[in-house]
This record gives C-alpha cells, structure tokens and sequence, in this order.
C-alpha cells in the first residue's frame, strides 16, 4: 500500500506542479496574478487538508457524516438565496466559495456510511435501492437549482456507481435512471442554453458562434503538435474563453506538446488505478465505499472535461481536476486524496490480501484432505 501512496502522491503533486505553471502562462496577459496567488493559496490549504485527513483514521468521520451532508445542504439552500452571488446567469458562489463542491465529499460519505452500515438491507429494493437514492436527491435538486446540471450529473454519475459498488441490484435501478435521463433531457430542452450546446455537439457547422471556444482549443492541440510551441508562447490560448478554468487542457497541449498532454493523461490513470488498489485492500466496507466514490469523482469529472475539449463530448463548463482554477474545487479534490491516504494506510497488505481471496475461493485448491 505504500507504494499506492507514493504513486498516488506522485500524480498529484505532478498535476498540482503543472497547475501553477499553466495558469501562470495562461493569464500572463493580465496586469496582475491574483487568480495564480489565490490557486496558490488554495493549493497549500488542500495539502493542508490533504495531510489532516490522511493521517486521520477514516472511520473517525462516521460519527460526522450526517453533520457534515446536513452543513453541505444548508450552504447549498443560502447559495440559492439572496445570499448568494450570481454570475453569467447562475448563482453558485456563497461567500467566495462554491457549495456545490462541498456536497462531493458530503453525498459520497452520507452513501458509504449507509452502505456498510446496512450492507444486509442493500439488496432490497425500498431499504436498499430507495433510501441510498434519496441521499443524494436533496443536495442534487439545489444544486440544479442554480443551476448547475454538468455537476448535478457529475454528482448523479457517481451516486450511480457507489451504488452498484455497495451491491444494489441493477434490476432495482433501472427505471430510476430511466427517469433521471428523462429529467435530465427535459431540463436541457427547457433551457435555450443548454440545448444549444447540445445542437452545436450534433451539428458544428450549423453552430460556429457556439462552437468557436471548443474550435479554438482544438486549433490550441493542433498548434503544439509533438513538441508544442514552447512555455509561454503559445497563442491560441489568448483566443479561447475560459481558458484557465475549463479549457486549461487545450493550453497544456499547445503550449508543451503531445508528451505533456499524454504525461496528463497517465498521470490520472495513475490516480485512477492506485484507487482501485486502495479500494480493494480496504480494511472494510465503509473504507472500501470511500475509496471508490473519490475515485469515481475524480476519474469522471477528469473524463468528462478531457472529452468536452477533444470534442468528444458537448460543451459543458466543468473544470479539469488540480489543474484548472478554482480554490473550492482544488481544495475538495485534495482532501478526497487525503482520503484514499487514509484508507490505503490502514488497508490490507497485498500478501494478506492474496491469502484471503484464496481461502474464499470455492474453486481454490482443498486442503482439508491429504492428495
């Protein structure tokens, strides 16, 4: 597990490093770096809370999960209030920070206490099926109140999966998530933003005002070729909006070349799979369920950016995990690593590991009579 760690750390601290550097370059035009201090800032508060909640037993926080998802939910009900602050049309910010984020680590905490307190009732349909979906329902339904539906399906997406990982029958899910796709699909029509973004995924050519940021980032991955253009000189990146925050990737890709953005890429598959590492070898269920609801998060939300900027997937603002600029954002993805330190160094070594999945074998050699 040590050597889960080290890698884990590795990829993060690699992605932290190249974080700072991009969103130096990328905003180097500006009189001033405010955005970098404060990612700065933000970056030193999440190895903060990297370091607390790492080396804090993970199963302390059971005693706190639902204080900490009832706090997440009043923040959300005060963003969605005269409290909180709009911008571009939705109101996500409450006193300089971004709720939404918060209820990651909530609603995954709320779903991994319930699902290794209760594992016997999981397989039921209304003890099981039903009462981990209403979990996540209330911080979901603010948070689309904003409106924010990219993290609302991020967060629904992840819900999902802990889910099935916590044993849920997929029988039991299905007309479930059957209404979610249609909720969701009847919110993108009722919203001429939103639909929009999904004519320009289908149709570009009919979209060119829509598709102009995803068009100048490809353009951005074009320019930098193998080698890129050099830290510093790229030029595209002047040209694509938001380019620090959801489209940090097209700059990486111009800028430092195909190495850097494949260097990218390994480094969440790192992450990725020194997760799966880690939630195997939990010491038990509520740390197995952590594990992998961090790790879903932090995958997806990587996925889903990447695919949006590769014109893979319809444009929707969300940013790139250590990466792109945001203090809330950087802070939570730390401390969900933090997480998965916690649970790897109170996990099963490999050996022992190994010995019980072949004592639980059925099919495993009998030793009970001589051969």
């Amino acid at each position: 597990m040590n050597r889960a760690i080290a890698f884990l750390l590795g990829a993060v601290g690699s992605l932290v490093t190249l974080s700072i550097v991009m969103l130096t370059s990328a905003t180097m035009l500006k009189p001033d770096y405010t955005f970098v201090l404060k990612q700065v800032v933000a970056c030193l508060i999440g190895f903060v809370g990297l370091a607390v909640v790492g080396a804090l037993d993970y199963r302390r926080w059971e005693r706190w999960v639902w204080a900490a998802y009832g706090f997440v939910v009043l923040l959300l009900a005060l963003t969605i209030s005269p409290l909180g602050t709009s911008t571009n049309g939705a109101q996500r910010w409450l006193w300089g920070t971004q709720p939404s984020d918060f209820a990651k680590p909530a609603i995954i905490l709320a779903l991994a206490w319930y699902g290794a307190r209760y594992t016997h009732h999981i397989n039921r349909f209304w003890r099981g099926t039903v009462v981990m979906l209403a979990i996540p329902l209330v911080p979901l339904a603010l948070i689309l109140a904003e409106p924010d539906k990219g993290t609302s399906a991020l967060l629904a997406l992840v819900s999902f999966l802990l889910m099935l990982v916590a044993g849920v029958r997929i029988s039991h899910v299905v007309l479930p998530v059957v209404a979610v796709l249609a909720l969701f699909v009847s919110l993108v029509n009722s919203s001429d933003y939103a639909r929009r973004r999904w004519e320009t995924f289908l149709n570009p050519a009919g979209n060119k005002d829509a598709y102009y940021q995803v068009q100048q980032g490809l353009y951005a991955f074009g320019a930098g070729g193998v080698d890129g253009t050099g830290l510093g000189q790229g030029t595209f990146k002047f040209k694509i909006p938001e380019q620090h925050t959801d489209f940090i990737f097209p700059v990486v890709g111009e800028e430092l070349g195909l190495t850097f953005t494949l260097g990218v890429l390994a480094a969440y598959v790192t992450i990725l799979f020194c997760g799966a590492v880690i939630t195997t070898r939990a010491a038990d269920r509520f740390g197995e369920l952590l594990a992998a609801g961090s790790t879903f998060l932090i995958a997806a939300q990587a996925c889903i950016n990447i695919g949006v900027v590769t014109d893979l997937l319809p444009n929707k603002g969300m940013p790139l995990p250590l990466i792109s600029r945001g203090g809330t954002g950087v802070v939570v993805t730390l401390t969900l690593i933090g997480i998965l330190v916690s649970v790897a160094r109170r996990g099963v070594p490999a050996e022992l590991a190994e010995r019980s999945d072949g004592q639980s074998n059925p099919f495993a050699t009998d030793t009970d009579f001589p051969g």
